[in-house]
């Protein structure tokens, strides 16, 4: 079993959004050695050479038509016929692929997009953390509800995954280069701890990265917590106000007062919780490298 993370493709925000599109459903087509093939009614040389079918087609025809002459020969010739037919619209055929213009796109745009086959599984890992983050931003009610200022968040969250994603590229890619044999040159050995010390320090600037996007998660959970309950209070105290007609028909309007006042208590509480979750949250996303 394979328990290595397998983050999800990363695309260059700066790309159009249909662009995106296609590089997305790209990604998830099935590769072309999968991708089931509609029966052919000819030999593979034949469908896939135009020329060579039409003109196999010609020599079919002419022959056929020669043996037509005879009567003996009719049924041949008319097999022959059809089967001139059958080579000539299966040559003239357009082959349709649904996801040529998905793999195009790809093609064309390969460096704007980080897959998980990019990346070593370090890096892969901190790519799968920091996207658990965003995911669970972005998903968050308060955000949904334009608590936590959506705008920001929306223009946030995919420049800090690209940027994260496009720098484990990077440090992957040195860091998947072979190490030559430092021989006793201590020049060589030099130079090659100095790239160890680089990659170790961008890796921990990554990891910082991502420590900050799960710290901006933390505080919109807390946010999106008090919001919840923040919701709960208020429709109970819109309930109460029918638990108030019916106590004061019994004539306990003394009670239903207090009772509404204590309900009320618990709300502003909980209404001053959720501005100071929502600042704390606004916060951390301030912190977050790139955030103006």
């Amino acid at each position: 079993m394979n328990d290595s993370p397998h983050p999800d493709p990363v695309f260059d925000p700066d790309l159009p959004e249909d662009v995106r599109a296609l590089l997305r459903s790209a990604h998830d087509a099935p590769r072309p050695d999968s991708t089931p093939r509609r029966p052919r009614l000819v030999p593979r040389p034949l469908a896939e050479h135009p020329v060579a079918a039409t003109l196999t087609t010609v020599l079919v025809l002419l022959v056929g038509l020669r043996l037509m002459a005879r009567v003996f020969v009719f049924v041949a010739a008319v097999a022959l016929v059809a089967a001139a037919v059958v080579l000539l619209v299966n040559a003239l055929a357009p082959r349709r692929d649904p996801h040529r213009a998905a793999r195009r796109a790809l093609r064309q745009h390969r460096d704007r997009c980080v897959t998980a086959a990019d990346l070593d599984p370090e890096a892969a890992a901190l790519l799968a953390r920091a996207q658990q983050a965003a995911a669970a931003i972005d998903t968050a009610q308060v955000v949904r509800d334009d608590v936590i200022d959506t705008a920001l968040t929306t223009a946030v969250l995919p420049r800090q995954l690209w940027e994260t994603a496009t720098a484990l590229r990077r440090i992957t890619e040195l860091r998947s280069r072979p190490t030559p044999e430092a021989g006793g040159d201590t020049e060589i050995t030099a130079l090659l701890a100095d790239r160890d010390r680089a990659l170790r320090t961008a890796q921990r600037s990554v990891e910082a990265r991502v420590s900050a996007l799960e710290d901006y998660a933390d505080r919109v959970a807390e946010a999106d917590r008090a919001w919840q309950r923040v919701a709960t209070l208020r429709r109970l105290i819109a309930e109460q106000e029918e638990l108030r007609d019916l106590l004061a028909a019994t004539a306990a309007d003394e009670t239903a007062v207090r009772e509404l006042a204590d309900l009320t208590e618990r709300a502003e509480a909980a209404e001053a919780h959720l501005r100071t979750a929502a600042s704390q949250a606004a916060e951390a996303a301030s912190r977050l490298p790139g955030t103006d």
